[in-house]
């Protein structure tokens, strides 16, 4: 049976080298075509790390990286959480301590911020990043059932136009980098029939057509205290799911 994990938020410089070493070795065994200079100069941009690590052995097992700014979009302040490489070793895919330790850090930046909504910047090649945001943020864009709004699109023109440049390809949604910077393996998450009956795994593919060959697809959800109660309400929901599923196996009449 696999072990839980642990998540634990560092600073990008208090990172030791076998961490670093731990995190390019997790990172390339699910990334083609990436290199280590690029991966570590891109960690040196970011403030913060959510590392997770196995609890019965305390090996790395998964982590994100993470920057938070400040903005004036349009007239309008607005706070950014952006996430940046992400890995989770499969067979610890399904767990929420990253979604946790996330929120937890997304809902600390929005305190010494009360007052200017925060959004999080996401880039995703893989359909399982943006199933994190569609299933769990109650407000996002791009969406399946709806349009987006002229602000929300320009949010996301001004967050990725500023931080990627020419590689904003803003009549598409997506990030198409002149020189690959990096795919998921294709033996990693592929996409098959059955999966595409789910309309968010649609639309995704809809959206991101290129994903295979590194192209990101642009997206943003906000972040505040109903997003607390409503992940929170989800995941009391599935354990007593669980809970019920279990007594019924006792007790079947």
């Amino acid at each position: 049976m696999t072990a839980k994990l642990r998540a634990q938020r560092v600073i990008i410089g208090r990172l030791d080298d076998a961490t670093r070493q731990a995190m390019w070795e997790l990172f390339a065994s699910y990334y083609a075509e990436v290199m280590r200079a690029q991966f570590e100069t891109d960690l040196d941009k970011k403030q913060a790390v959510i590392l997770l690590r196995d609890m019965a052995d305390g090996a790395l097992r998964g982590f994100s990286t993470l920057e938070t700014y400040q903005r004036v979009v349009a007239g309008r302040s607005v706070s950014v959480l952006f996430s940046g490489d992400t890995v989770i070793d499969r067979r610890y895919w399904g767990q929420t301590a990253l979604h946790w330790a996330f929120l937890r850090a997304g809902l600390a930046y929005k305190m010494r911020h009360v007052w200017t909504p925060l959004y999080w910047f996401l880039i995703t090649k893989g359909y399982k990043t943006y199933l994190l945001l569609a299933r769990n943020f109650p407000e996002h864009w791009p969406r399946h059932e709806r349009l987006t709004t002229p602000w929300q699109t320009q949010l996301i023109d001004v967050l990725a136009r500023e931080k990627f440049g020419s590689a904003w390809q803003p009549d598409l949604g997506i990030l198409r980098f002149e020189k690959c910077a990096g795919r998921l393996d294709h033996a990693v998450a592929p996409i098959d029939a059955s999966l595409l009956r789910h309309a968010d795994v649609r639309y995704f593919v809809t959206r991101n057509p290129g994903h295979a060959h590194g192209d990101e697809l642009c997206c943003v959800g906000r972040i505040g205290i109903d997003l607390a109660l409503h992940y929170g309400a989800r995941v009391l929901c599935k354990t007593w799911r669980r809970v019920g599923e279990r007594l019924a196996l006792r007790d079947p009449g």
